[in-house]
């Protein structure tokens, strides 16, 4: 993922609550199993009780094209749906290679797993696994990375246990000559109204350095509170907290700061109460002294 410019002056920023939690999403794939190779009634002799039921199912193919490289496809299944499967191919060639395999243990419930990796000269190198154990209310993870392409270097993991109700976590991070180094981190427990946390961090990029934490617990109408901070050269140093209690009409309150980034040194502090918003300022240098109050 990419990190936008999400630390802007401070004195011009507005309280970021309520805040929406991160949602985790584990696109986990499909699983398939393999089928069972083609044959007709009359190929399966009487006599034979062993071959009226196929336990153990298998393949493999061996392709080699002009200009398409090697090819190689391979499979297994024992037991049926039920009992233990694989399958798996690969290719390589003169611009790179790349290979897939997933399988199963067990139905629903049991264990799936699947991983993915590729070598080649626009893309770079990367993998990609993905496992699920228990079913929808069970564990499930996935990790991936890359290193070359248009990214120097990217990682993405997360997992969940539990349904949409239990434990999510995430975690993601790049490097790279335009973008800089950056890492984001996520947490969720009891769902959307149960408590969520979040925290990045970036460095260079065009930004200099930013950090942003923001925590949830109950839902918008809860307890929800933010603090983030940036230095660079065009920005200066800022710095901004927040809290809200009780959603839009129940006790909030805000401060930040900042030096610098054509401002000069500046100060505010906000409040709610209700439905009555305060706020108290000042700024010097820069655009001139300032303070406010309202109700």
């Amino acid at each position: 993922m990419t990190f936008g410019n999400e630390y802007p002056n401070s004195q011009a920023r507005q309280p970021s609550y309520p805040y929406t939690p991160r949602n985790i999403n584990f696109p986990y794939s499909h699983y398939y199993h393999l089928h069972r190779s083609d044959s007709s009634p009359a190929d399966l002799q009487p006599d034979t009780p062993s071959e009226k039921k196929q336990i153990v199912d298998g393949h493999i193919k061996v392709n080699i094209g002009s200009g398409q490289g090697l090819n190689v496809k391979t499979g297994a299944a024992v037991g049926g749906q039920h009992g233990l499967g694989f399958n798996a191919d690969g290719h390589l060639a003169y611009n790179g290679m790349n290979a897939q395999a997933n399988g199963h243990l067990g139905a629903q419930y049991g264990i799936h797993a699947q991983g993915e990796t590729h070598l080649n000269s626009s893309q770079g190198a990367g993998f990609n696994t993905e496992a699920s154990v228990g079913g929808k209310y069970g564990l499930a993870a996935q990790a991936k990375a890359q290193v070359g392409g248009d990214q120097w270097a990217g990682f993405n993991t997360g997992a969940q246990l539990g349904g949409s109700y239990g434990l999510h976590a995430g975690a993601d991070g790049h490097l790279g000559m335009s973008q800089g180094a950056g890492i984001n981190t996520g947490l969720q427990l009891g769902g959307e109204n149960g408590l969520n946390a979040q925290a990045k961090a970036q460095l260079g990029g065009g930004q200099g350095a930013g950090f942003n934490t923001e925590a949830q617990l109950g839902g918008e109408s809860g307890f929800n509170a933010n603090v983030d901070g940036h230095l660079g050269f065009s920005q200066g140093a800022g710095f901004n907290t927040g809290m809200q209690i009780g959603g839009e009409n129940g006790l909030g309150a805000q401060a930040n700061a900042q030096v610098g980034g054509g401002q000069g040194i500046g100060l505010g502090i906000k409040g709610q109460v209700g439905g009555h918003n305060g706020q108290l300022g000042f700024n010097f240098g820069g655009k001139g002294n300032e303070s406010k109050d309202s109700d």
